[in-house]
């Protein structure tokens, strides 16, 4: 899979293939407030590990794009992983600055996107990963045409909290269980095959 040349134009966004100084913009991102979220914040990087996170997010069987809107702020980046050309399908990862959530940015660059990746490119199915807590990413991929298609329990990363004790969290208690000395949190996998409809 070959990055478009030229950059790829939405109604409030515009998609570019990520260049290594995308990464400093990143690190100044704003932070979740939401301590469920703290493992979404853009971590700070040496110049060695700039080096390597470019490196890993841009090798063979990926492709990642810079999200800029049209005041020319880069507000996120979308990554393609797993590329698999012959089978013609690849998975979603996505990732937003907080301070430009809730403004339509998401769904926007999911769009065009998807209308690249579909009718440009010629590949016939995409698919993602999603925590059920994450109800704000999950409106966005529905709304945008993908589907639930299975759920499973993996280990729940963020060290920070425990949404099993923590009052705060009593609402998504049932996203969330023990396995042994572990937390798992339930996941939701969720694919698109065509255009989204607008």
């Amino acid at each position: 899979m070959k990055n478009p040349q030229q950059p790829i134009y939405g109604k409030k966004v515009i998609l570019k293939p990520m260049q290594i100084e995308d990464i400093y913009s990143m690190m100044a991102w704003g932070t979740h407030e939401d301590r469920l979220f703290f493992d979404y914040n853009f971590p700070y990087m040496t110049e060695d590990e700039i080096c390597a996170w470019f490196e890993l997010k841009t090798k063979r069987f990926r492709r990642c794009f810079s999200v800029f809107n049209y005041n020319k702020q880069l507000v996120g980046y979308i990554a393609l992983r797993n590329v698999k050309i012959i089978r013609k399908k690849s998975e979603l990862g996505i990732v937003f600055d907080p301070n430009y959530l809730s403004e339509g940015y998401g769904t926007d660059s999911l769009v065009t996107l998807l209308k690249w990746y579909f009718d440009t490119f010629k590949f016939k199915k995409m698919v993602l990963s999603v925590a059920a807590y994450n109800y704000r990413a999950i409106r966005c991929y529905e709304k945008v045409g993908f589907k639930k298609t299975k759920e499973y329990y993996d280990e729940f990363m963020n060290y920070k909290i425990n949404p099993l004790e923590d009052s705060n969290y009593s609402q998504i208690k049932h996203f969330f269980r023990q396995k042994g000395e572990k937390i798992q949190v339930l996941y939701y996998k969720m694919e698109i095959s065509t255009l989204p409809t607008e």
